[in-house]
């Protein structure tokens, strides 16, 4: 697939995964959607300011992988609105929400 492909695509599934000062957790549960067998999904994650190494380590997932995405709140806005953030940037024909881990490898073709 090219990149204009890429970027007209719609995932199958879109998974919200919002995150404050989440550092000590982000990346396994980062890691345990990547590790989905189901490989047409897209991640937005809402980080909601974030103080810590959040956004670092955001970079860096986002920079080795196109699906996922990255919002940044400008003021913390708390769990119910940074979802709504989150999900009116969702593409997919479904959508699902992460939080702390997805630690199953197929719990996607569950939903």
């Amino acid at each position: 697939m090219d990149m204009e492909d890429e970027r007209l695509h719609e995932p199958l599934i879109s998974i919200v995964l919002p995150v404050y000062n989440g550092e000590k957790y982000l990346r396994e549960s980062i890691d345990s959607i990547l590790a989905q067998t189901m490989r047409d999904w897209e991640l937005i994650v809402v980080d909601d300011c974030s103080k810590d190494a959040t956004p670092a380590i955001l970079a860096a997932y986002a920079a080795r992988d196109r699906r996922i995405r990255i919002v940044r709140n400008e003021e913390n806005q708390r769990l119910p609105r940074s979802l709504n953030i989150g999900f009116a940037e969702t593409r997919g024909e479904k959508r699902s929400r992460s939080d702390v881990c997805w630690r199953a490898a197929g719990c996607i073709c569950d939903l």
